[in-house]
């Protein structure tokens, strides 16, 4: 179902009072620290400013027209709901624009660099553009959520990812430098989770399998970040959310070297719905563990 595939709005977000210093060689959270159980986990040459205990935070656009660029209103809402939570913030901001596969792999590459631009130009209309570090990635056709080439396929494909990672900037810290524009950025969602259960289905299991197709050869961060519905208590959700993204990460890690990555899970609970409707359709929209893979180096050994 397409809803389930690309969700209109997916923000995540979450706030710590602990801000800690951080330069082109050092990214470390306590999670990372007591899962590596090593001091030289501070080591980590991924070339990001990225504050340890961070907000994150996500939006998804996905109404683009055939052989458009323009953003439809029905993505204005949640790009500004993410617009208005970050205005406070120092971070960087990423931008990942798809096509279907209608039109040649280099036309289809260029449309995605617009819808890329698009994205950052709507939202530098209410954002103070030098506090971010900007990054464009466009794909094309390249990386479809949805294979076939029906119209319901090509418009699933038609999409961008926002996602905001809180940093340092190199005005605070003179070791910070922006990410590399070579490097590359994959998004995947899972979501189709049963009520009140964490295990894999086999649809979101293929969507992993195409995702973990894209690291070949790669090095980086994968952050898997769960939610749940609003049935029940936050403590619960918290929980249940923790499960979803663990079980996510456990999958993930019998398709790749797990060496060869660094792993984060976030656990959101409730706090961060799609939608605030209690339908059992809305429910199960609520119900999803989003990854993102960042390319980078791994840690100093």
């Amino acid at each position: 179902m397409k809803k389930n595939k690309t969700l209109a709005f997916v923000l995540s977000a979450v706030t710590f009072a602990s801000l800690v210093g951080c330069s082109s060689d050092t990214y470390v959270s306590k999670e990372n620290m007591d899962k590596f159980g090593d001091p030289q986990v501070e080591k980590f040459l991924i070339r990001e400013c990225i504050v340890p205990e961070r907000d994150i935070r996500i939006a998804i656009a996905e109404h683009f027209d055939f052989d458009k660029a323009e953003l439809k209103e029905q993505d204005h809402a949640s790009i500004d709901q993410l617009i208005s939570s970050i205005k406070h913030l120092h971070g960087q901001i990423a931008i990942v624009a798809h096509t279907d596969y209608q039109g040649s792999s280099e036309y289809n590459e260029k449309l995605s660099i617009r819808r890329a631009e698009s994205v950052k130009a709507y939202m530098e209309t209410q954002l103070d553009g030098t506090r971010y570090d900007w990054e464009l990635k466009h794909y094309g056709e390249n990386k479809p959520i949805a294979e076939g080439k029906t119209l319901e396929a090509n418009a699933q494909n038609r999409r961008a990812y926002i996602v905001f990672e809180q940093t340092q900037t190199q005005a605070e810290n003179a070791f910070c430098a922006p990410p590399e524009p070579e490097r590359k950025v994959f998004v995947a969602m899972t979501s189709h989770f049963d009520f009140d259960k964490y295990e894999l289905k086999e649809s979101d299991k293929t969507s992993l399998d195409e995702f973990v197709s894209n690291l070949t050869g790669l090095n980086g961060r994968i952050l898997v970040a769960g939610h749940t519905d609003a049935q029940g208590s936050l403590s619960y959700n918290e929980k249940l959310a923790q499960h979803r993204a663990q079980s996510v990460l456990e999958y993930l890690q019998t398709q790749l070297d797990p060496s060869q990555f660094v792993w984060e899970v976030k656990a959101f609970g409730e706090l961060n719905l799609v939608t605030q409707e209690q339908t059992l359709e809305a429910n199960a929209l609520n119900r999803r563990a989003l990854v993102v893979f960042k390319q980078g180096d791994l840690p100093e050994q």
